[in-house]
């Protein structure tokens, strides 16, 4: 399919993908809830050909879809300077955040992700509410995706759940691992009932897999690839600390140490598909010069 995003409208020519099929069969494939597809229709903000769709059976066919998504108030007090953007299309855009900072704080809170966010926002014209579609923990650098559109964060919601967003991680961790390392590590994640904030492993707990392959070594410390299967809070430093090797200076499940600034975990890249083309795009972040010393 092809499209066309102009001032607060989206145009999508749906060239035969919607032969013989509704309207409602189009805002099910974006994952539109049964409240939103009412309040589409009655507000007028689907329109076949131009003209304004009445019920969600109308057949689409060859007819051209336009979406309109009315200006909403950006609902994060904005900080002072913008965030660190390292791609941009018309749906989303892609933050690097730094170590040590969250990405939700409490209200007024204007030194997190989303308060340099809506900063940005506000600069270029973005007048929509501040929405990640993910987060990264509070001392992990790296990318974070932004929705801009809301119609279109469902159906980004979804991709995340089903695993079609590819997150792709770089750690840090103690100890020497042989260079053909490759492991998959399946077990599952319960919170610690006796110590707040942290995450063990548990039989009783969810789902948990991460895909790790040995990338180089530094002295007495390794470089691992790390590739999410589920996204679960703490996932990866809990499963490295449970096969001892334990991500530098992760100050709840590895060890501290000098020879490294901060905390050895950084989101590197991330894979995702255009909503519409479904086209897919890789993203790396910017330079990260902690983990210079590997490539040596």
């Amino acid at each position: 399919m092809k499209y066309l995003v102009q001032d607060n409208t989206i145009t999508i020519d749906p060239e035969g993908k919607y032969l013989k099929k509704t309207v409602e069969d189009f805002l099910n494939d974006y994952y539109q809830s049964k409240k939103k597809k009412y309040l589409l229709l009655l507000n007028k903000q689907i329109l076949l050909d131009g003209t304004p769709v009445k019920h969600g059976k109308e057949i689409i066919d060859h007819k051209t879809i336009t979406i309109t998504f009315p200006e909403e108030p950006i609902d994060w007090i904005p900080a002072e300077t913008e965030c660190k953007v390292v791609y941009e299309d018309a749906f989303i855009y892609i933050v690097h955040k730094d170590a040590g900072m969250i990405i939700h704080g409490d209200p007024g809170d204007t030194t997190c992700l989303n308060a340099y966010a809506a900063r940005y926002q506000i600069n270029h014209g973005i007048k929509q509410p501040v929405r990640p579609i993910h987060r990264l923990d509070k001392d992990t650098v790296g990318l974070v995706i932004y929705s801009k559109i809301p119609f279109f964060q469902p159906w980004f919601d979804a991709q995340l759940s089903s695993k079609k967003i590819h997150r792709h991680y770089l750690a840090i961790t103690n100890g020497n691992i042989d260079p053909n390392f490759r492991m998959t590590i399946n077990k599952p994640l319960g919170r610690d009932r006796h110590n707040s904030g942290m995450y063990r492993i548990s039989q009783t707990g969810v789902e948990a897999i991460t895909r790790v392959e040995a990338l180089g070594n530094y002295q007495s410390y390794s470089l691992l690839g790390c590739t999410l299967e589920t996204g679960r809070t703490h996932q990866i430093r809990v499963h490295l600390s449970s096969i001892d090797h334990p991500i530098v200076n992760d100050v709840l499940y590895g060890i501290k140490t000098k020879d490294f600034p901060a905390m050895g975990l950084w989101a590197d890249w991330i894979a995702f598909r255009n909503p519409i083309t479904n086209k897919k795009h890789k993203i790396f972040d910017q330079p990260n010069p902690m983990y210079e010393p590997f490539k040596k």
